[in-house]
């Protein structure tokens, strides 16, 4: 029952951010969030253009941080390099979809583990939501 409702409230939160879009369910994409996993992908294999994806992702959750109410950290008691390997195994499933969705993705997984304020750990635990990063 208490994973139903926790779909609920997520599919209910992530609806909400869905209306601020456009009209047509468009948004603006700048930087690396634009380019595919598959991009991603050989970045991370070559090292070339690494630092595009690293900034553009700390710069993403950083904003999802000040943005989503009640979040004072989005990765909670995850750190940034699980978050980076979550991402290269979702590209490698995914490798035509665009990075901003693999990092949307990842903050829909992370949101029920993240810190929601900086004196406080997040209510579940890991064996409530299941594996979510590692």
């Amino acid at each position: 029952m208490k994973g139903i409702i926790a779909a609920g409230i997520l599919l209910f939160m992530f609806n909400s951010v869905a209306l601020a879009r456009d009209f047509e369910g468009g948004y603006a994409v700048y930087g690396a969030g634009g380019e595919t996993c598959k991009a991603y992908l050989k970045s991370v294999k070559t090292g070339a253009r690494q630092d595009y994806f690293i900034d553009w992702t700390i710069g993403y959750l950083t904003a999802f941080n000040v943005i989503m109410p009640n979040t004072y950290n989005i990765l909670g008691e995850s750190d940034f390099a699980s978050a980076q390997g979550w991402l290269t195994r979702h590209c490698n499933r995914y490798k035509n979809q665009l990075f901003i969705n693999a990092a949307i993705k990842l903050t829909e997984v992370l949101y029920p583990l993240r810190y929601q304020s900086g004196l406080k750990k997040p209510a579940p635990s890991l064996k409530d939501v299941g594996k979510a990063v590692k």
